[in-house]
């Protein structure tokens, strides 16, 4: 019963109105950092090309921010056979957990205030003999987590 994970599960990404909202909070993020960045720059320093400048760097950390959560985006990915559980993710540091069904205990269900308003919830599958979860499918749209819930736990 030791048997191998394929190398690979067809896998589904998470859903897209996840991606409006990382990159919302990006937007809500490089908002108050200007903000401060221009009150801080003015009280400190009178110099405009100082504050100038500092909101440049702002806005470039931003757009580097913006591309960074359309790849992490991209990369997320899970996906469910009759044998196994797999995730994959990661920009820089790929990972790939692939967990037997066998294995799987209890499945908890997560759904932080905004994911109630997107009406998203993340799956938490705990497997048997550990203590931490082994691998959690975030932001999933909740008829997505009603069925992979009912496959997994049934």
């Amino acid at each position: 019963m030791n048997e191998r994970p394929p190398d690979s599960i067809a896998t589904e990404p998470l859903p897209a109105s996840i991606l409006r909202l990382w990159r919302a909070v990006v937007v809500v993020e490089a908002a108050i950092l200007l903000a401060t960045t221009a009150v801080v720059g003015i009280v400190v320093s009178s110099s405009v090309a100082l504050v100038a400048s500092a909101g440049v760097v702002v806005l470039l950390l931003t757009a580097a921010h913006w591309w960074i959560v359309g790849l992490r985006y991209r990369n997320w990915r899970w996906g469910l056979d009759d044998r196994w559980v797999e995730q994959r993710s990661g920009v820089i540091v790929r990972t790939v957990q692939i967990v037997p069904r066998s294995r799987v205990q209890t499945l908890t269900t997560r759904t932080g205030p905004l994911d109630r308003w997107l009406g998203l919830s993340s799956i938490v599958v705990h497997t048997a003999g550990t203590a931490a979860p082994n691998l959690t499918i975030p932001h999933l749209d909740q008829d997505t987590a009603d069925r992979l819930r009912e496959e997994l736990g049934g």
